[in-house]
């Protein structure tokens, strides 16, 4: 098994501008109160978008010859993280704690509820999913060899 040296310069590049991200979607948070009127929106869209365009500029400074792959990775979890973020705040908003049971069972409930509390638990887990995403993606290319551009050659294939 080979062993990669840690880039902290890349993690740093990477990660940074995420927590950056995570501050200005928490402060954006802040700003708003349910029920949201129409010009709280801009304030909840920054709460989904904030992490992964922070990820996305970092990471295209910090290796600017993966930036589709940046683009496709802070994109996916832009994507998916709200999925992610309604379902946990399904299994959690009746019972309080994470319960299978209620995620399925009383999915109609668990939207009464989600909807009366302005969806609070959804807006946090989805900050606290981007940051984690943003940490794992961070570790992993510290850890990856950067792209290197078509007809580069390397010292390693000489």
């Amino acid at each position: 098994m080979s062993s990669r040296s840690f880039d902290a310069k890349t993690f740093a590049l990477l990660f940074v501008p995420a927590l950056l991200g995570a501050a200005w979607a928490v402060y954006q948070r802040g700003l708003t109160a349910p029920p949201y009127p129409s010009d709280q929106v801009p304030s909840l869209v920054w709460v989904i978008f904030a992490v992964p365009f922070a990820l996305f500029w970092g990471w295209f400074f910090a290796r600017p010859r993966e930036r589709w792959l940046a683009a496709f990775v802070c994109f996916c979890i832009y994507f998916f993280s709200p999925f992610l973020a309604a379902r946990y705040e399904s299994c959690t908003i009746t019972s309080g704690t994470f319960s299978l049971v209620s995620c399925f069972a009383d999915s109609q409930g668990a939207q009464d509820l989600a909807g009366a509390a302005g969806h609070r638990i959804y807006f946090d887990a989805v900050v606290i999913i981007h940051v984690i995403a943003a940490a794992v993606t961070a570790v992993q290319r510290a850890r990856a060899r950067p792209t290197e551009a078509p007809g580069v050659v390397t010292t390693a294939e000489v």
